[in-house]
């Protein structure tokens, strides 16, 4: 039998845990992604290495996004072989949010992805594994886990009832749709959901993976910020992850902790404060994280010291390396961030 990671505490929030808020959640995500890896191992599916977030691997993005810009290379022909990995990533709809509207998005920019990828006809067997994790491993009740699905995609549905999960079918194709950045690629997606403190939530996707019309693969697809929202009444994704560290420390506007925790994945890739390019992205972050705290005295230190530790303590829990990775230690984090915004204010 496999053994089962236990959450430090129970996955529904209560208020009396002894320690800070900010170590319940960093053990929490480990906690998901532990369990997560588990269950893959027990389903015959093998962990591949992760990427930089800087991409170098998918020149259809910017920034490695989900654990399928990693994973593509699968898609040639048709998915063979059973994989999953444990990725960093970063999507910058957040910034592009607050630039158009001046206001924080429902989602941050900064996560830890985490996904499996298998041949054609996975459907059903990663349905189950999804179920599993959250219910099984992660101790959600069955009845505050739902799969949303359009209702003509009727082999889905059976999936989800296979599964036992409530089946909630939907008339509007808009959310059940998927683009991978390649040509003549689409997929059909299913979306596990769980209900937390604030009601349901989209934690997954399960992704029928197409080309031509013809199945060559199915994806499922997790962030952990989600997941951890949905189990502790988290009132933001991004309170979810390592930028919940800086809140200790003073900063506590949401523009700002998603900044700084943004700002921190591209300087560990010791990216440079330029006007183009990716370089052009983290001096945007620097500039409204600026914007937002009272000055570096605040940010700097120690919250740009925490903040890179959490994230560098819950990348030990990502999958291995590959060996074009090269990722700053944390403590040279906060040092990069002062003078880089020195550079851009």
């Amino acid at each position: 039998m496999v053994s089962r990671p236990t959450l430090p505490g129970p996955i529904v929030p209560r208020a009396e845990d002894d320690r800070s808020a900010v170590e319940t959640v960093s053990d929490a995500a480990i906690s998901v992604l532990e369990a997560f890896r588990g269950a893959c191992v027990a389903a015959g599916y093998e962990e591949h290495r992760r990427r930089p977030v800087v991409s170098r691997h998918d020149p259809s993005v910017r920034y490695t996004n989900s654990t399928i810009s990693v994973l593509k290379p699968l898609l040639d022909g048709g998915v063979r072989e059973r994989a999953f990995l444990v990725q960093p990533a970063l999507r910058l709809r957040n910034l592009e949010h607050i630039r158009r509207t001046g206001e924080m998005s429902p989602f941050g920019c900064s996560f830890m992805s985490f996904g499996a990828l298998g041949p054609a006809g996975d459907a059903p067997g990663l349905t189950a594994l999804a179920r599993e994790l959250l219910v099984d491993r992660l101790g959600f009740p069955a009845h505050d886990v739902r799969l949303n699905v359009l209702a003509d995609d009727h082999d889905l549905r059976e999936c989800g009832i296979a599964a036992a999960l409530d089946v909630a079918p939907s008339d509007s194709p808009g959310a059940f749709r998927h683009v991978f950045g390649m040509p003549g690629v689409t997929g059909r997606n299913a979306n596990l959901a769980l209900r937390g403190a604030r009601g349901w939530a989209d934690v997954a996707n399960i992704i029928v993976i197409e080309e031509a019309g013809r199945a060559i693969g199915v994806e499922l697809a997790f962030g952990v910020n989600m997941v951890l929202m949905q189990a502790r009444g988290i009132a933001h994704p991004v309170l979810a992850g390592p930028a919940a560290a800086a809140v200790p420390h003073g900063v506590t506007d949401l523009m700002a902790l998603d900044a700084l925790s943004s700002a921190t994945v591209l300087a560990m890739e010791s990216v440079r404060p330029i006007a183009r390019g990716r370089g052009q992205n983290y001096r945007a972050l620097l500039k409204l994280l600026g914007e937002r705290t009272a000055g570096p005295a605040e940010v700097w230190n120690p919250a740009a010291l925490a903040v890179a530790a959490a994230e560098e303590r819950l990348r030990r829990h990502a999958s291995p390396p590959a060996d074009d990775i090269a990722e700053l230690p944390s403590e040279q984090i906060a040092p990069k961030l002062q003078a880089d915004w020195e550079r851009v204010r």
